[in-house]
């Protein structure tokens, strides 16, 4: 069996006038903190899964809450939190532990909390929060992603290899490219086309930027008018097999909900 060890995470504060105790902690604020240490340590759902027994346990001392478990996660402890104290930032954390710590970030700040990690193999705190540090997480401004644009190419070259496309959606965009990708095919210049492109999209207008060309789509505006007319006569008819349409679309939608 392996070594155990303990990490402590210890909340000093006041309730009005009098120093916190574990008797001012709520037992929802209790399950958070449980909850939150847990993810911290693993934050998906296949480690959850396959974690090791951990017991816990809350003690006097501002309110001190100790979780008992293996050496090897005491140690993976240590280091994340120690490297958080090196770095003054929580940039390099996965999403969740990041998130963990942001939460704990703003618990200190709007209660005045002083909120320190311990452990069973460090004698020194291996990290501070409260209202002076900043570990917040920085929120997202843009997603990658995939898009599918169609507009007039109404620019070629540079020396970064580019072209401009005029989107009704977007304006103007610029998509990277390589020479092979801007002299291959036929001449594109001052036409309509469609590019399915790689790149991000700013969170906050939905503008596409820093986009990278996959490949063109030709532009085809035109449809076959006979062959839609005869898509339409064949749904009405499988419309017109159901006695009522209504009906049936209500138990759909209740067989979609359950």
């Amino acid at each position: 069996m392996e070594e155990q060890g303990y990490i402590e995470v210890k909340i000093d504060g006041k309730v009005g006038n009098k120093p916190l105790k574990p008797i001012d902690i709520d037992i929802a604020e209790i399950k958070e903190i449980i909850s939150d240490v847990e993810t911290f340590l693993y934050p998906t759902r296949g480690e959850k899964a396959e974690r090791p027994h951990i017991s816990y346990k809350i003690e006097d001392g501002s309110a001190r809450n100790l979780f008992y478990l293996p050496i090897s996660v005491v140690l993976l402890f240590n280091g994340l939190s120690s490297e958080i104290k090196t770095r003054g930032n929580i940039d390099f954390l996965d999403n969740k532990r990041a998130e963990i710590i942001d939460k704990f970030q703003r618990r200190a700040a709007e209660k005045n909390f002083e909120i320190t990690f311990f452990s069973s193999s460090a004698k020194e705190p291996i990290l501070k929060i409260n209202k002076d540090t900043s570990y917040f997480k920085i929120a997202a401004t843009y997603i990658e992603t995939e898009f599918v644009l169609y507009g007039k190419i109404n620019e070629e070259g540079g020396n970064n290899p580019n072209f401009h496309i005029l989107t009704k959606e977007y304006g103007k965009l610029v998509v990277s490219a390589s020479e092979q990708q801007l002299l291959e095919g036929e001449k594109r210049l001052f036409k309509v086309y469609g590019v399915r492109a790689k790149g991000k999209q700013n969170l906050a207008d939905g503008k596409p930027f820093d986009l990278k060309l996959i490949d063109y789509i030709t532009y085809n505006p035109n449809y076959d008018e006979q062959k839609l007319d005869l898509l339409i006569e064949r749904a009405s008819i499988k419309w017109n097999a159901i006695p009522n349409v209504d009906s049936w679309l209500q138990l759909i939608r209740g067989g979609a909900n359950g």
